[in-house]
C-alpha cells in the first residue's frame, strides 16, 4: 500500500492542551497530525511552544477553536466534548459578541503565527448564518496563510448551511469543510441519498473527513469496524479524494482489547488508523489511487494549463516523451490503421505492381504533426500485421504484400531532427519513410509535397493520420488543419482519414477548487506557459473567460456529458473533387443544452474524468425527489473520437467523455469553461448552456453562457456571455 496518498490523524478532547507528548504519541502509533485546541489569550500558558519546534507545528498541527470558559454551560464542560459552538453562539448575543469576536479572533492570528497550516471551525449555527458569515468573511482575509476547515455534518441542511457560507465568502480559497461521517445512513436505502450528498460535498472543497469513535462498532474480536453503508462511502471517498482529503479519528478509545493492551497503541486509538488504512488497503481502492497512471496525474489534480497554441507553439522533448507513454492511445491508432488498409485492400482501392514471382501493393501513409514519430511506428506496425494476416490467406493473395510509403509531415525543427535521426537510423524507418518539414496547410510549399502534387494520381496519399484532436475535439484546429491538407491536393478521391469523425461534449460541474484556481490565474498566473496572458497579470474578466485544461479532481459533474458537435473527415461533397469539397467551409458551431439535475444523476460520472460508474448509477436512482441546491461553477468539455470505423462496421474508437470513456489512455484531460459567477441550481431546476464556436481569417474561439431554469420553465438565474469576438481568449490560425 503507498501509505503517502492516505493521511490520518487523531485528535483526543482530554489530550488537546499540549501537542507535544501527544504529537509523539500518535507518531508512534501511525498517525500523522494531531489537532490542539488554540489559546484564546495571551494570558494562557502551553508547555508544548516552548519544547516543539516550528517545523512540528507547520506540518502535524491542526488547530481546533473552542469555547473558552467564559461561554461554556455546565453540560457542555462536564461532557468534554468542544466543538466551539458556544463561541459562535455568543457571537449575536449583546453584552458578549465584542469579546467572542476578540477570542475568536486571538486564536486563529495565534495559528498563524505559529505556521499551523490548518484549523478546524465551529459548526454552522442554523439560527445565526449570517452573522457567523459575514464575521467569517472579515477573519478570511487576514488568515489567508491558514486553511480554515469549517465542521459541517453529513446531511443535507448542514451542507446546504455550508454552502451559503462559502458564497457569503465569495468562495475564498483558505475556506473549506470537514465533513463528520455520523450515525446516520445505516440503512442500506439511505446509501443512495448518502452517495448523493458525498459527490455534492466533494464539489464544496471537501478538505478532511472525521470519524468519531462512537460511529465504529465491534466485529467478533471487539476491534472497530465500519456499518456496511460507512464503508461503501468511505471507498467512495478515497476512490475521488484519496490523494488530498486528510481523514481525523476523533474521540476517547470505545474499543478495548484487554488481553492485548500494546494493541491500543500509546495514543489508545492505533485501532482506529488500523482499519482505516485496512480499507485504504482494498483493491478496489488501490485500483484508483496506486497505479503508473494515478501516480503520474499526481501533480495535474485542478491544476489549470492553457490550452495548446498549436500553431505557435512547439511541445518540448519531455513533453513528447510523456504523451508517447500512452499505453491505450497509439494502440488504438494501429488498430484503426490495419482496418483502413483491409478496406483498401477489399475495395482494391491501392495500386499495385507485378512482376513474375509476386504482387505488390503501395500505400502511401500521410502522417501530419508527426512529432517524435509514435503514429509513423504505429502506422509501420499496422503494415507489418496486415502482411501477417495476408499470408495465410489463400487464393490469388497470398503472395501479395502492402509496401508502405509513410511521409512524416512536422513544423517543430527540432522534433524534425530527432524523426531525421530515426529515419536514418531505425531499420523499420530507412527505405520506407520520408520526412517533411512544413506546416501542413502549406504542403505544397515542401519539395517532396510538391513532386506528389505534379506526379499522376497513383502516387497521392491514401491514409492520412493525425493527432490533433484536443480535450475538446476541436480546440487545437483539428479541423483547420485537416481542411488544410484536403486543400492542398495530396489526398486521393478514396482517401481515408484517422481520425474519421470525432464530437464535442458538454457537462455542468461544481467545484469551488476550480473556480478559485482560475480566480488566481488573474494575478498569479502559474508560469508564462500556461496563464492567459503569458505569465502576465491579466485581471479577473481574462482569468475567468479562458477555457483550461484540467486533470478535474475536486470536482463534481452534476448530470451525464451531452454532445454539442461533430467534425467528419475528409469533407465530402456532392460532384465535387475532394480538394475543391472544403472551399468555403464553415467550420463554426452552436449548441444549446439542457441539464436536468435531479438526485439520480451526477455520482456515476464523479469528477467528470475517467469511467461513468454505473454501480452508483443504480445506487443513486432511487433519489429522485431528494434533491439539494447546487452551485455551477462551469462546465467540463470533452470528445468522443472514432479513429475509423470499418466497411464491417468494426470501430476504432478513444474518448475522454465518461459514458465512453478510454479506459488507461491519460493524453488528454478535459476543458474547464468557468462561469464569472456561480449560479444557484435549487431543487427539480435545470441547467440551460449555449456555446459557440466562432471563428475569422486569424482566430478561433469560444463563447458560452448559461441559465438556470425553473420546473415551471421560468428563468431564475442568468450568466453573462464569456468570451465575446474572443476578447480573452483564442486560438491563432
Amino acid at each position: 500500500m503507498d501509505e503517502g496518498t492516505f493521511v490520518g490523524g487523531v485528535s483526543i478532547p482530554q489530550r488537546s492542551d499540549d501537542a507535544y507528548y501527544f504529537l509523539d504519541d500518535a507518531r508512534s502509533d501511525g498517525y500523522d497530525f494531531i489537532t490542539t485546541n488554540l489559546p484564546y489569550s495571551s494570558d494562557e500558558t502551553r508547555t508544548d511552544v516552548t519544547l516543539m519546534e516550528s517545523k512540528h507545528w507547520s506540518t502535524s498541527i491542526v488547530g481546533m477553536v473552542t469555547s473558552p470558559p467564559l461561554y461554556r454551560t455546565s453540560a457542555e464542560t462536564s461532557s468534554g466534548t468542544d466543538n466551539g459552538e458556544a463561541l459562535v453562539a455568543a457571537l449575536n448575543v449583546d453584552g458578549l459578541r465584542r469579546q467572542a469576536k476578540k477570542d475568536f479572533t486571538f486564536m486563529l492570528q495565534w495559528a498563524s503565527h505559529m505556521s499551523i497550516p490548518a484549523v478546524i471551525l465551529p459548526p454552522i449555527p442554523a439560527d445565526n448564518i449570517f452573522e457567523y458569515g459575514r464575521f467569517l468573511s472579515t477573519l478570511i482575509t487576514n488568515t489567508s496563510n491558514v486553511q480554515l476547515w469549517l465542521r459541517v455534518n453529513f446531511d443535507k441542511e448542514s451542507i446546504q448551511n455550508f454552502m451559503m457560507i462559502q458564497r457569503m465568502c465569495d468562495g475564498a480559497s483558505n475556506l473549506g469543510c470537514i465533513v463528520e461521517f455520523g450515525q446516520n445512513f445505516k440503512l442500506a436505502d439511505q446509501i443512495g441519498e448518502g452517495m448523493s450528498l458525498l459527490h455534492q460535498l466533494i464539489g464544496c472543497n471537501l478538505r478532511a473527513l472525521v470519524f468519531s469513535t462512537t460511529v465504529f462498532l465491534s466485529n467478533k474480536r471487539k476491534c472497530p469496524t465500519l456499518a456496511k453503508s460507512h464503508q461503501f462511502l468511505f471507498v467512495e471517498l478515497l476512490k475521488r479524494l484519496g490523494r488530498t482529503c486528510r481523514i481525523l479519528v476523533e474521540g476517547s478509545p470505545h474499543h478495548h482489547i484487554t488481553d492485548n493492551e500494546a494493541a491500543m497503541g500509546r495514543s489508545r486509538n492505533k485501532l482506529y488508523l488500523q482499519y482505516l488504512r485496512h480499507i485504504r488497503s482494498k483493491g478496489e481502492v488501490k485500483d484508483v489511487l496506486d497505479t503508473e497512471e494515478s501516480k503520474m496525474e499526481t501533480s495535474y489534480l485542478d491544476h489549470l494549463q492553457s490550452a495548446l497554441q498549436p500553431l505557435g507553439d512547439h511541445l518540448e522533448f519531455s513533453t513528447y516523451e510523456v504523451f508517447e507513454k500512452d499505453p491505450v492511445k497509439y494502440e488504438k491508432y494501429r488498430e484503426a490503421v490495419e482496418l483502413a488498409l483491409l478496406d483498401k485492400i477489399q475495395l482494391k482501392q491501392l495500386k499495385v505492381t507485378s512482376d513474375a514471382k509476386s504482387s505488390v501493393m503501395h500505400c502511401v501513409i500521410m502522417v501530419v504533426g508527426a512529432g517524435r514519430g509514435p503514429l509513423v511506428n504505429a502506422s509501420l506496425m499496422a503494415v507489418k500485421n496486415v502482411n501477417k494476416k495476408k499470408s495465410v490467406v489463400g487464393g490469388t493473395t497470398s503472395n501479395i504484400t502492402i509496401k508502405p510509403h509513410v511521409i512524416a509531415v512536422e513544423k517543430n525543427p527540432s522534433a524534425v531532427l530527432f524523426l531525421n535521426s530515426l529515419k536514418n537510423n531505425h531499420p523499420d524507418w530507412n527505405g520506407t519513410t520520408s520526412v517533411a518539414e512544413c506546416d501542413m496547410r502549406s504542403a505544397e510549399e515542401h519539395p517532396l509535397l510538391s513532386a506528389i502534387l505534379k506526379g499522376d494520381c497513383a502516387g497521392k496519399v491514401d491514409i492520412v493520420v493525425s493527432e490533433l484532436l484536443g480535450s475538446f475535439g476541436d480546440n487545437e484546429l483539428s479541423p483547420e488543419c485537416l481542411d488544410g491538407v484536403q486543400r492542398s491536393g495530396l489526398m486521393k478521391e478514396s482517401c481515408i482519414s484517422i481520425p474519421q469523425s470525432y464530437t464535442s461534449y458538454l457537462a455542468p460541474v461544481t467545484s469551488a477548487r476550480l473556480r478559485l484556481e482560475a480566480q488566481t490565474q488573474a494575478f498569479m498566473p502559474l508560469d508564462g506557459t500556461e496563464s492567459p496572458a503569458g505569465g502576465k497579470v491579466c485581471g479577473t474578466l481574462q482569468a475567468m473567460e479562458t477555457p483550461y485544461v484540467v486533470r478535474a479532481h475536486a470536482a463534481s459533474q452534476l448530470h451525464k456529458e451531452l454532445p454539442c458537435w461533430e467534425f467528419s473527415h475528409p469533407v465530402k461533397k456532392e460532384n465535387a473533387k475532394i480538394e475543391d469539397a472544403v472551399k468555403d467551409i464553415d467550420n463554426e458551431r452552436r449548441a444549446q443544452k439542457i441539464f436536468k439535475i435531479d438526485g439520480s444523476k451526477g455520482a456515476s460520472f464523479g469528477s467528470g474524468y475517467g469511467n461513468c460508474n454505473e454501480t452508483l448509477s443504480t445506487v443513486t436512482s432511487k433519489n429522485i425527489g431528494m434533491e439539494s441546491s447546487n452551485l455551477l461553477h462551469g462546465f467540463l468539455g470533452s470528445f468522443h473520437c472514432v479513429l475509423y470505423k470499418s466497411k464491417n462496421s468494426v470501430s476504432s474508437d478513444i474518448s475522454i467523455a465518461p459514458e465512453s470513456f478510454s479506459t488507461g489512455m491519460f493524453s488528454w484531460f478535459p476543458l474547464y469553461f468557468p462561469l464569472k459567477e456561480p449560479l444557484l441550481v435549487p431543487p427539480g431546476s435545470s441547467v440551460r448552456a449555449n456555446i459557440w464556436r466562432k471563428c475569422d481569417d486569424k482566430r478561433v474561439w469560444y463563447e458560452w453562457c448559461a441559465d438556470i431554469i425553473s420546473e415551471d420553465s421560468q428563468i431564475i438565474n442568468i450568466s453573462n456571455l464569456h468570451n465575446p469576438n474572443g476578447r480573452s481568449s483564442f486560438v491563432r490560425l
